[in-house]
């Protein structure tokens, strides 16, 4: 036994070499293990732009993300929304972190300096040189603290900034006209407010990180290169940048599509947010129906579908980090020592052992400072995928407004006509659903002011649809349209909208109390407006006009309907549409309601079953469901109460 020990010890000692193959062959083992399981699931990652591209389901096709030209254009959309010029406070931002990266890279070099004069120093026993060095690192702490303390605030204040641009470019073309409204019906993409405000944040940031990422190894590979060349180390760089070429070839086979991932990650997380907000929504509906089984059953699905992905993604992390580890962290710092021992030994008989010293310690710092930085350049795949996601998600949205807005300004500027006239003129019209749902073929109807129209018909015949083209929020499909402008109509449905505000807000929405005429004469007319309808108790009980409540659950279904007929006396439109929307109010207090409209000399615009109504209409218009209809004259309205 003695003597296998005396041979092992007899082949480390004498073959160093030999122990580094071992060692070699392991490490080898190793990444061929990642390397394949890697692989594996990139073939079976459904997500991969590799495999099954073109196999999609469900109403989403999932989201892949291809590094085209797709893609390319839509992260330098973006970019100009973050940067709009070279004078924006993002761009002078930008400038201030660049600086500081810039100085941070200088001090580094000062700092390796002074590491090679204490080492040549201590080698030359000049303890009082030594103490010197020793004190000058610690002064160049003060301004190090300081330049890495003003990095990361300048990078979150750019990562705020970016979201801030983006959000209200977002805005502007979320919040105009019909569009939210379309991207909640025609289901062009998922989550759409996800996308607008979590995805956004989540793009926000990782680009704010990743831009010092690039930043500062790029500095760091010039400055370090430089100083390397001033002493005599052109190669040494050289052998680093071989190295690195090598292990990009090695990333490019064999790490997965992150950005693909990260894109599939979003759109899961907001599918589960999505849930939730709709439970919260119809919590009442769900509590009557007992459906928190169904409702958890459906919760956990989600959650689990999102959250295996997630394990996937880590574990590819995992693997990914691995061999990025193995390369490029240490890998990077055996290749700098090794070069930069390589450098020393081939001036070794020009030098004494001082200078062979300070030579090794200021190169050494600058061969590992080198191959660090270019370390971090090959580990921002996962940043760069990160980034790529989040733009894909923001980007197809905005893709989808711009595309609604097109379909908008054609629809409404070769088949809609905005008129100063007080009438609503259809001709030769073909009113379709957006699934394509015949409901008025060649309809011809005029509506004029002060002759109100009920429109009635079974479930589905298209009486609400009638509403919505005449307002917009459908599109015509063929024939013409003359509308008044939209100032002149207002739309009181079944269900009222109450926005977060006091409840003069509820009263003049859409209305702003910026944009309201403040003063306690229009106070007052609120009040009196309220009054008539019966919500003098209301404001009794909320405490006044100034009141901020939680609306949704303050007001009773009979009370949220009162609270649209005060909106449409205090706007004063030309034509009124009501969609059933006085259907939780009491029959004996509609009659109130509907001769407060009259008296106020506003065109009624109804759909209903009740025959109740027909004494407020001169017209009655019944719709087949099948795209005719039929116009029947009433008479006059028979309206005393």
């Amino acid at each position: 036994m003695s003597s296998v020990l005396d041979g092992l010890k007899q082949l480390l000692v004498a073959s160093p070499f030999s122990h580094a193959k071992y060692a070699l062959l392991v490490v080898i083992a190793l990444l061929f293990q990642g390397v394949h399981k890697c692989v594996l699931a990139r073939r079976a990652n459904p997500s991969s732009p590799r495999r099954h591209a073109g196999k999609a389901s469900g109403r989403h096709r999932r989201p892949t993300v291809r590094f085209d030209s797709t893609l390319f254009w839509r992260v330098v959309g973006l970019l100009r929304i973050c940067f709009p010029s070279v004078l924006s406070p993002e761009s002078g931002t930008m400038v201030a972190l660049t600086l500081l990266l810039a100085l941070r890279t200088r001090l580094t070099l000062m700092l390796s300096r002074v590491a090679g004069n204490n080492v040549k120093a201590l080698v030359q026993k000049n303890f009082r040189e030594l103490l010197l060095g020793i004190g000058d690192i610690a002064l160049y702490a003060l301004p190090a603290t300081v330049v890495n303390v003003g990095i990361g605030y300048t990078i979150s204040s750019i990562e705020w900034r970016f979201r801030e641009r983006l959000q209200h470019a977002l805005h502007k073309e979320y919040f105009q006209g019909r569009r939210v409204y379309d991207l909640a019906t025609t289901g062009t993409v998922d989550n759409p407010g996800h996308r607008v405000t979590n995805d956004v944040q989540c793009f926000s940031r990782e680009l704010a990180v990743l831009i010092p990422s690039i930043l500062k190894p790029s500095m760091d590979i010039v400055t370090f290169s430089s100083a390397l060349a001033e002493h005599g180390g052109h190669n040494e760089s050289l052998l680093i940048f071989s190295y690195y070429a090598f292990v990009a070839v090695l990333f490019r086979l064999i790490l997965p599509n992150f950005a693909t991932m990260m894109a599939a990650s979003h759109a899961k997380e907001g599918n589960l947010r999505t849930m939730h907000t709709q439970l919260l929504h119809h919590a009442e509906e769900v509590a009557f129906y007992r459906g928190a089984d169904v409702e958890r059953a459906t919760a956990d699905r989600l959650l689990r579908s999102y959250l295996r992905l997630e394990s996937n993604i880590k574990r590819l992390k995992w693997w990914s980090t691995l061999v990025s580890s193995m390369f490029v962290e240490y890998g990077s710092t055996c290749v700098g020592l090794a070069v930069c021992g390589f450098a020393v030994a081939r001036r070794a008989d020009s030098m004494d052992a001082a200078g062979m010293a300070q030579l090794y310690a200021r190169n050494a710092k600058l061969c590992t400072s080198l191959a660090k930085s270019i370390a971090r350049l090959f580990s921002i795949h996962l940043k760069v995928s990160a980034v790529c996601g989040g733009a894909h998600r923001v980007g197809e949205l905005q893709d989808s407004l711009r595309s609604l807005e097109r379909n908008e300004r054609e629809t409404t500027l070769s088949l809609v006509e905005e008129s100063s006239d007080d009438k609503i003129v259809f001709k030769n019209a073909y009113i379709l659903s957006p699934s394509d749902k015949m409901i008025l073929a060649n309809y011809n109807a005029t509506f004029k002011a002060d002759r109100h129209v009920l429109i009635m018909g079974c479930n589905g015949a298209g009486k609400t649809a009638l509403i919505r083209v005449i307002t917009g929020v459908w599109s015509l499909r063929e024939g013409s349209l003359k509308r008044p402008p939209p100032s002149q109509m207002v739309v009181l449905t079944q269900r009222v909208y109450l926005p977060p505000g006091t409840l003069r807000t509820q009263f003049t929405y859409p209305t702003s109390e910026a944009d309201k005429r403040a003063g306690d004469i229009e106070d007052a007319k609120l009040v009196e407006f309220a009054t008539r309808v019966g919500l003098r108790g209301l404001l009794t009980r909320v405490g006044g006009l100034d009141a901020w409540k939680e609306w949704s659950e303050v007001l009773s279904g009979g009370e949220r309907q009162r609270v649209a007929f005060v909106r449409a006396l205090y706007h004063r439109p030309t034509f009124v549409f009501l969609d059933e929307c006085t259907s939780a109010v009491s029959q004996n207090i509609e009659p109130t309601l509907y001769k407060l409209l009259l008296d106020e000399g506003m065109t009624l615009i109804t759909t209903s079953h009740r025959e109740s109504l027909k004494k407020f209409h001169h017209d009655i218009m019944m719709l087949d469901g099948v795209g005719g209809y039929t116009e029947t004259e009433v008479g006059q309205p028979r309206v005393t109460i």
